[in-house]
C-alpha cells in the first residue's frame, strides 16, 4: 500500500497524474487592488452550470497604487498549473502562490513579493518550458524583469531590467492628473521561443510591439528587442496568440479607431506585420480578449467603455457577433476590466465603481453568441474595495 501511494506522489510530481482531472473543483480569481494590500480573491465555480460563489481572499504581501486607473492591464493576474502569479502595483513587486489541487481557493504564497526592478508593475507572463515568469513596468524605469520559479524558494531574479524607451512625445496634453503607464500587456509566444511587450501612446504617437528573442535551451532572454510600430494602431493593448507563434490579436482601445487587429509574426527577425483591422461596429475602449480555441473558435473582446462583447472568427479575420448585457441603472462603469473563457462559459469582471460583479455567460454551442447566466455582485459578497483586476481560471488550459 506504501509503494502504490508512493507512486501516485512520484506521478503528482512529474505532472503525469494532475489531481485537477479528478476533482470537479473549478475557481476564477481575480486581485482586490488595495493601496493598504492587495487580495487574491477565489470563486468557486460550479462545474455544471458555471456559476461562481463561495468567495476567499488570500493575502498577496503586496499593494495597489491609488488613483491609478491606468495601471490596468491584461494579464495582472495569470494561472498554469498549480502556480498563480499577480502583480503590486503600489510597491513594485510580483507575487508567486501554489495552488493546493485538494483547496484551491485557498493559495499559498510562495516567499515574498519580488521587486521588479521598475515602478508600477502591470502585467506578468509565465513560461512552464523554462520555468520564468516575467513582469513588465509600465512607469520609469520602463521594462521587463524576469525570474526564475522555484516552488520552495519561490522567485528567483534572472537578471537586470530590460529596459524599454518610452515613446518620444507620447505624454498627454494637457497632462494627466493621475499616473500615466507606458506598457500594457506581456505575453510568450506558444514555444516560449520570444517574449512580447505591449506599448502605448495617448497622444496620437503611433504605439510599438517589443519582441526579446528568447534562447531554447537556456532561457536567456535578449537584451536587443525587435520593435515594430503600426501608424495605424496608437495604443497597443492587449495581446493574444492565435494557436500558433505566427498570428496575434492585438487590442487597439481608442476612441474611432478601430478596435483591434491581427499581426503576422516572421521569424527569426521577430518583426510585425499587419494582416488585418478588426472593425469593431461603435468601439469605445476595445480592451480585452479571451481565445482559447479548445474551448471556442471565437475571440471574444471586451470594451471597457460600454457593455458590449464582440465575437471575432480568427479562421476567416470577421466579426461574427456582438452581445449587449444589462448593467444597472445609473451606472458609471459600463464595461469590463478583464475576462476569460473556460469551457461553455465566458467570465467578465466588470468595471462599475458602485456595483461591480462577475459576469457569468454561456457560450452557444457551434455559434458565437453569449447568454447571461450569472451576476455575481461583489460588493455584497466580500465588501466594498476600492478597485479590482484581473482574472485567471483554474485548473488552466494554456
Amino acid at each position: 500500500m506504501l509503494s502504490y501511494f508512493f507512486l501516485v506522489f512520484l506521478l503528482v510530481q512529474l505532472g503525469i497524474a494532475n489531481p485537477a482531472n479528478y476533482y470537479r473543483s473549478r475557481v476564477a480569481y481575480f486581485q482586490d487592488s488595495d493601496p493598504n494590500g492587495n487580495f487574491i480573491v477565489a470563486l468557486k465555480i460550479d462545474e455544471n452550470d458555471g456559476t461562481v460563489s463561495s468567495p476567499v481572499r488570500t493575502n498577496t504581501g503586496g499593494k495597489h497604487l491609488a488613483g491609478l486607473p491606468l495601471a490596468i492591464s491584461q494579464d495582472s493576474v495569470v494561472v498554469w498549473r498549480d502556480f498563480l502569479f499577480t502583480t503590486n502595483a503600489g510597491d513594485n513587486t510580483l507575487s508567486m502562490f501554489l495552488i493546493n489541487p485538494y483547496d484551491p481557493l485557498h493559495p499559498q504564497l510562495v516567499g515574498q513579493p519580488a521587486p521588479t526592478l521598475g515602478q508600477t508593475p502591470v502585467s506578468v507572463a509565465y513560461s512552464p518550458q523554462h520555468r520564468m515568469a516575467c513582469a513588465t513596468n509600465g512607469r520609469s524605469p520602463i521594462g521587463v524583469a524576469c525570474f526564475t520559479v522555484s516552488r520552495r524558494r519561490g522567485l528567483i531574479p534572472r537578471g537586470p531590467l530590460l529596459e524599454i524607451p518610452p515613446i518620444p512625445n507620447s505624454a498627454p496634453n494637457p497632462p494627466l492628473t493621475t499616473p500615466l503607464v507606458s506598457t500594457a500587456d506581456i505575453v510568450f509566444n506558444p514555444s516560449s521561443t520570444a517574449l512580447f511587450v505591449s506599448v502605448g501612446s495617448i497622444s496620437k504617437q503611433p504605439g510599438q510591439l517589443y519582441a526579446f528573442a528568447v534562447d531554447r535551451f537556456t532561457g536567456a532572454v535578449s537584451n536587443q528587442p525587435v520593435v515594430t510600430t503600426i501608424p495605424s494602431l496608437t495604443l497597443f493593448f492587449s495581446m493574444n496568440f492565435l494557436g500558433s507563434d505566427q498570428r496575434m490579436i492585438v487590442t487597439n482601445p481608442v476612441v474611432n479607431a478601430t478596435g483591434a487587429a491581427v499581426f503576422d509574426i516572421h521569424y527569426p527577425s521577430l518583426k510585425a506585420t499587419l494582416e488585418t483591422n478588426i472593425v469593431i461596429p461603435d468601439q469605445k475602449a476595445s480592451c480585452w480578449v479571451t481565445y482559447i480555441p479548445q474551448f471556442s473558435r471565437y475571440a471574444y473582446i471586451i470594451d471597457a467603455a460600454q457593455p458590449k462583447i464582440t465575437a471575432f472568427d480568427p479562421r476567416i479575420d470577421q466579426v461574427k457577433d456582438v452581445t449587449t448585457y444589462q448593467v444597472p441603472p445609473n451606472s458609471t462603469g459600463n464595461g469590463g476590466v478583464d475576462t476569460r473563457i473556460d469551457r461553455n462559459w465566458l467570465y467578465l469582471l466588470t468595471n462599475d465603481p458602485s456595483a461591480p460583479s462577475v459576469k457569468v455567460f454561456a457560450v452557444q454551442q457551434g455559434g458565437p453568441g453569449l447568454k447571461t447566466v450569472q451576476s455575481f455582485d461583489i460588493f455584497s459578497s466580500i465588501g466594498k474595495i476600492p478597485s479590482w483586476q484581473g482574472l485567471a481560471i483554474w485548473p488552466s488550459t494554456y
